[in-house]
């Protein structure tokens, strides 16, 4: 198990989850850190069920319908500078705001 998979969620805007075939159900407190996992084990070709909370709400999305916003200005717990929203429009937003790009799950999800 990877000391991603074992912190506490310290900020639930920027949470994610993943469920893997056997559900299993792996927390992270930043998006990007769901994403470095899925790269470690190789899901990305073949992804779990993936999840991200709203930055908005805090309610989670299933993240193939967010939209991501990365920018080293947001402050992210573990510093990936990642964001989600439900809205695309709102992402654009946010991507004005901390000076950053949208992006879809798919551009991150490589």
């Amino acid at each position: 198990m990877c000391a991603f998979c074992k912190m506490a969620i310290s900020e639930k805007r920027y949470a994610a989850e993943l469920i893997d075939a056997g559900r299993n159900v792996f927390k992270f407190d930043d998006i990007g850190c769901m994403v470095h996992f899925a790269e470690q084990r190789r899901w990305i070709a073949q992804p779990p069920v993936r999840f991200v909370h709203d930055y908005d709400t805090s309610e989670w999305l299933e993240a193939g319908r967010a939209s991501f916003v990365l920018s080293p200005e947001i402050p992210s717990p573990m510093a990936s500078g990642l964001l989600a929203v439900r809205d695309h429009a709102r992402a654009e937003q946010y991507a004005a705001r901390f000076h950053g790009r949208v992006r879809s799950l798919g551009d991150l999800w490589k």
